[in-house]
């Protein structure tokens, strides 16, 4: 069977690839629009300072040239994970299928996230559509889904949703389901692990308009706790005296000359590495920044002196 592409002759399914490009689109639309507000803003600070030549032309981390590149870098690693190949050996392979989890739940989420997409996409839609939309959200509703909203922006929340999505999921019946019906497979598991991954980083990396409502220690906590269910998931299949995958072990036998049970272990070190790697990042970012931002003892001592 030709691995590089699907059934139906595609490299992608073609609601995905219609899905990322009608994105694509929409939100480069509206980043057009912010980049042009950023460079006016840059331009009138040069003018009050002209002391600092050439500060339009840079651009910090959280800027939206960045958050361009964010945006499209996640894209690319949603298209990845849902290609032909990955798709199709995740079938047969556990390890392969633990990896396009993890380039949903640990790549492409904290992308997304970083490239803060709810102001570009709304801007990047056309006036025509905007305004009835806008029409539509009555006060009752409106005040409803901010209620909602905030309730699932909780730190707790979001770490609970995480667990609770990434283990259940995970639960072999469960499991074995996504793994014999492609509907829930695609649109019930990923879905899940997207949605509570995104929702979990944004209480991570800000995300205009939505920010962290955590500062530095407790976004360094929050992680470590995503790192230890993490931790305990990959111990968990890794030292397991059997396969527990059904579909698994019985379609793993021979393929690579590894069994189900290597397969599985093979899995569950990828899950316990690099599946750790990006929260190992952001805890050690947010070390980086929460010493930035501690005052300066010899200024604070020389400050005192003075007094």
């Amino acid at each position: 069977m030709d691995i590089w592409a699907n059934a139906n002759g595609w490299p992608f399914p073609p609601v995905v690839f219609l899905g990322c490009l009608v994105a694509e689109i929409l939100y480069f639309r509206g980043w057009r629009l912010l980049i042009k507000h950023e460079q006016a803003k840059e331009a009138a600070r040069a003018r009050k300072s002209p002391a600092s030549p050439g500060s339009t032309s840079v651009y910090q981390w959280n800027s939206w040239f960045w958050r361009g590149t964010y945006f499209q870098c996640a894209i690319f690693v949603f298209l990845l994970a849902s290609s032909a190949p990955i798709d199709i050996l995740a079938g047969r392979l556990f390890w392969v299928h633990m990896v396009q989890h993890l380039l949903l739940l640990i790549v492409m989420a904290p992308l997304l996230v970083a490239g803060a997409p709810l102001l570009p996409l709304w801007l990047g839609l056309p006036k025509q559509l905007r305004r009835p939309i806008q029409a539509c959200a009555k006060l009752k509703a409106r005040r409803i889904l901010l209620r909602i909203g905030r309730w699932l922006q909780q730190p707790v929340v979001a770490c609970a949703l995480l667990i609770l999505g990434t283990w259940i999921w995970h639960w072999p019946p469960l499991y074995d389901l996504a793994l014999t019906n492609d509907a829930i497979h695609d649109w019930c598991e990923h879905t899940t692990f997207l949605a509570v991954s995104i929702l979990f980083w944004t209480q991570v990396i800000p995300s205009h308009p939505l920010r962290p409502r955590l500062g530095y220690l407790g976004r360094m906590g929050y992680l470590g706790v995503a790192i230890a269910q993490n931790f305990a998931l990959a111990v968990l299949l890794g030292f397991a005296l059997h396969p527990l995958y059904a579909p698994y072990a019985h379609l793993v036998q021979g393929l690579g000359g590894i069994s189900a049970l290597q397969d599985q272990q093979i899995g569950a070190g990828i899950m316990w590495t690099f599946g750790d790697l990006p929260f190992g990042i952001a805890v050690s970012i947010l070390i980086q920044r929460w010493l930035a931002s501690q005052p300066d003892e010899t200024a604070l001592t020389v400050k005192s002196h003075e007094g």
